[in-house]
């Protein structure tokens, strides 16, 4: 029988603002860090009245499970990250979870490709030390709008080539992540592309993939209220079949397979 998501007061043990407006928080979860899956999600209560009301879903950013500890990369957006970005090392906070369906992998010794843009590179740290540790080999391209927005750079380049580039030139190389993008899939032969951002690059994801037939899995970034599929709040469509078919963002993914979902603008 499928257990019930569990909610955990954990201390925070780290706040930190890594660039802007993007903060990591890392919490001691001894229970959390032993059971989570690259690509899965927690959801945490930013207050301690009823407003906001809705949990924050975010992304598991890095785990050291020896330590018991979990840390998350996000963006302040509004009333609920910004209460979370307030806390401090000593504070509890709350959080339920982990949920979703993770980044799928096996093997060793594989070629694969990272793809973040934005915020979007939250879920990939901890997937690029799972797959490192299985001796894949991995190029990391990060992307931004700005160089203020490549983020952890540094931390990924434990796990592979990384590189970076930014849209408004403020970087070495000036333009879009699929740009880089193209680059590798033209240069190299890779056996898998995992990748998180906006839905205009995983778009450009989806399209290549099934031009050149390296396999792809994509997380998609949802609202998402409840993390067990009851609320509907966060469906997307289904891509196989000739009727239309719903999928739950926090339920069926966030993780897909890019050509098993409908990319919506």
């Amino acid at each position: 029988m499928e257990q019930p998501p569990k909610d955990w007061d954990c201390p925070v043990l780290e706040q930190v603002n890594v660039s802007a407006d993007y903060y990591l928080l890392s919490v001691a979860a001894p229970q959390v860090a032993l059971s989570a899956l690259p690509g899965q999600f927690v959801l945490f209560r930013c207050g301690t009245r009823y407003d906001p009301f809705l949990r924050r879903p975010l992304s598991i950013h890095q785990v050291k499970r020896e330590r018991g500890e979990v840390s998350f990369l996000y963006q302040v957006r509004g009333v609920g990250t910004r209460w979370l970005a307030g806390r401090n090392k000593g504070d509890a906070v709350s959080m339920l979870g982990p949920f979703g369906r993770g980044f799928t992998f096996s093997g060793r010794g594989k070629r694969g490709i990272l793809v973040g843009a934005g915020v979007g590179v939250a879920p990939l740290l901890f997937l690029a030390g799972e797959l490192s540790a299985l001796d894949w080999k991995l190029v990391i391209l990060i992307g931004a709008r700005t160089r203020e927005g490549i983020l952890r750079a540094e931390v990924f380049k434990h796990y592979g080539n990384v590189k970076i580039i930014a849209e408004d030139g403020s970087t070495a190389r000036q333009g879009t992540i699929l740009d880089l993008f193209r680059e590798e899939v033209e240069e190299a032969h890779w056996e898998m592309i995992y990748a998180c951002g906006p839905v205009a690059v995983l778009k450009g994801i989806q399209k290549i993939s099934k031009e050149t037939g390296i396999p792809a899995q994509i997380a998609l970034e949802e609202r998402m209220a409840c993390g067990v599929g009851a609320c509907l709040g966060c469906v997307c469509e289904g891509a196989t079949g000739e009727t239309v078919r719903y999928l739950r963002v926090c339920r069926e993914g966030p993780v897909f397979d890019s050509h098993e979902v409908i990319l919506r603008d």
